[in-house]
């Protein structure tokens, strides 16, 4: 079994290409080997299956069902990331179900069965300290579990997030369903699903839930007490207002509403990040003293839309030409705009930062790295960005007078060994 045998077997997987499947399967020594590959965070390869056939393939060829059962127990990630039909299939075989599995997999039977041998796994604690409630796939399993007693507004232990807002992105119609039935409504739910009439009566009741971002507090980011952060980050968009979940899911009556009951600030930043350059420059022009009077939580903004969750050159720039600071870290851990576009190895983003003077030298508090550290690292080491511009990244923190040990070249990357290969020339000389 190879690694290219590997690449073409998920590839055959993911385009549901049977055909594929089995002849390089018949191809390998390993077929079993082969159909047991762990990919995507540990995740068994049958699990990725989209069609029933394509599972049966890989079981018969081998695919342990034990480590299916262990995959999907905890409930993460089943909802949507495991076909129903494929789930079935699987438990058919053997596979193991928890509560959490079975109502991540709509597979109601199999849940009544279990609630009917034990009242309290309705309460069972799974992936993050969810119910099985949070993992819910179908109406029909959320009636039965808020039947047998389930919590509509149980938390989890590390995003103190309702099933609503876990399902929002996944299941919109059980968040809809689940607020039907009791559960706490929030404006970023509500925007979600275009209820108008829920907006205005959240409005109604509490107007700073306009105010609302998500990675701000009440909604809180990753890190905050040592944990997650809301889920609405997963499922809705992380640094987003209400405003731009309605953009996004094409609720443009709601996204006027919300903008027109908007105070100056909120439609202000709104503009900034979504970015509607006339009206972030209308509502600067008219009030020449707002960003001056910005709390930290929205400088930031600045760096988090430098983050890979929130890439965006046009939102910075016109967050930098209406006065935003260049340089003001993120709060949650310290990082720079600067830090998080070499992360990314966004070269347009690096050199606008520069262009405006955004300092080269700075280092982080949680790793004592500059910004060309962090390009370093996540190109050499972590590869989050295989497409990242990373010689062009290199070039131009180095040009801008970062410091850097001449030591580490050849890095063995093409592109920032010949960025730095013209740099040590030039000091040679």
């Amino acid at each position: 079994m190879t690694l290219q045998q590997i690449a073409e077997m998920e590839a055959a997987v993911e385009a549901d290409d049977v055909d594929r499947a089995r002849a390089i399967l018949a191809a390998t020594s390993d077929s079993k080997g082969l159909s047991n590959t762990i990919h995507c965070g540990g995740k068994p390869l049958v699990i990725s299956a989209h069609s029933v056939e394509m599972a049966k393939t890989l079981v018969e060829h081998g695919a342990d069902l034990e480590l299916v059962s262990r995959w999907w127990s905890s409930g993460i990630s089943v909802n949507p990331g495991v076909d129903p039909a494929v789930g079935r299939f699987l438990v058919e075989r053997g596979a193991a179900l928890t509560p959490h599995a079975a109502a991540g997999l709509g597979l109601v039977d199999a849940l009544r069965d279990m609630l009917a041998g034990d009242p309290k796994l309705v309460h069972a604690k799974g992936g993050d300290g969810c119910t099985p409630l949070h993992f819910s796939r179908n109406t029909e399993t959320t009636e039965l579990l808020i039947a047998r007693g389930a919590d509509v507004d149980a938390r989890d232990e590390d995003h103190d997030s309702t099933p609503a807002q876990w399902l929002i992105g996944s299941s919109p119609d059980v968040s809809a369903f689940l607020l039907e039935r009791g559960a706490t409504p929030d404006i970023f739910l509500a925007a979600a699903l275009g209820d108008l009439s829920l907006c205005e009566r959240l409005v109604k009741a509490d107007r700073s839930c306009l105010t609302h971002r998500i990675g701000k507090a009440p909604f809180h980011p990753i890190g905050y007490l040592g944990r997650g952060g809301t889920i609405l980050q997963w499922t809705l968009g992380f640094n987003c207002y209400a405003h731009q979940v309605a953009a996004r899911t094409g609720h443009e009556q709601l996204l006027d509403f919300l903008t027109t009951e908007s105070d100056v600030t909120t439609r202000f930043l709104v503009a900034c990040v979504m970015p509607n350059r006339p009206a972030a420059e209308a509502i600067a022009a008219a009030h020449p003293e707002l960003v001056a009077a910005l709390q930290d939580v929205d400088r930031e903004l600045v760096a988090r839309y430098c983050w890979e969750t929130n890439l965006s050159l046009e939102a910075v720039r016109l967050m930098l030409d209406v006065g935003f600071p260049v340089d003001f870290p993120e709060t949650s851990h310290g990082y720079t705009p600067l830090h998080n576009a070499a992360w990314c190895g966004c070269g347009d983003l690096v050199e606008l930062l520069v262009e405006r003077g955004h300092p080269v030298d700075l280092r982080d508090p949680n790793y004592d790295s500059t910004p060309l550290g962090f390009a370093l690292h996540c190109c050499l080491h972590e590869g989050r960005h295989p497409d990242g511009e990373y010689g062009r990244v290199v070039a131009a923190l180095i040009d801008a007078g970062c410091t850097w040990d001449r030591s580490i070249f050849p890095t063995g990357n093409g592109g920032i060994d010949e960025a730095l290969r013209k740099r040590l020339a030039v000091g040679d000389h």
